[in-house]
């Protein structure tokens, strides 16, 4: 084998392999007890994770799922309690019984937002859509 052929495919392996890495911790948690899971790609990353309370969908308005999508959480006072980047189009959120509003950005800047009442009694489920131009 070639040295520089064998070079080119470690690079591109180890690049598969950070990217893959980067894909599993995206987030910026405020508050120590809440834990963002992103997910939605892949079989794996379709499993049900009944035991967070938020699940946030993003979606177009035709219904194709959206990913790479920025999100901050903010209580009733208006303060933020979340940040998180969720690469997958589905966004997980072990938040605290509570009203919140969401707000979440496209990697395009295009905005979406929601007022949320997580019970505590099952998973809250949040749908966020945006019409795409083009």
């Amino acid at each position: 084998m070639n040295i520089r052929y064998a070079n080119r495919f470690g690079w591109w392996l180890a690049m598969l392999v950070a990217g893959t890495a980067l894909a599993l911790v995206p987030v910026v948690v405020l508050a120590a007890d809440m834990k963002p899971l992103s997910a939605g790609i892949g079989v794996e990353g379709r499993q049900p994770h009944p035991d967070y309370p938020l699940k946030l969908v993003f979606a177009t308005t035709k219904g194709e799922y959206l990913a790479d999508v920025n999100v901050s959480v903010y209580d009733t006072s208006g303060k933020e309690v979340m940040q998180a980047h969720s690469p997958g189009p589905w966004l997980y959120l072990d938040v605290p019984s509570g009203e919140y509003k969401v707000m979440a950005t496209t990697k395009g800047g295009q905005k979406a937002s929601a007022h949320v009442n997580v019970s505590g009694e099952g998973q809250t489920v949040v749908n966020l859509a945006w019409k795409m131009m083009g």
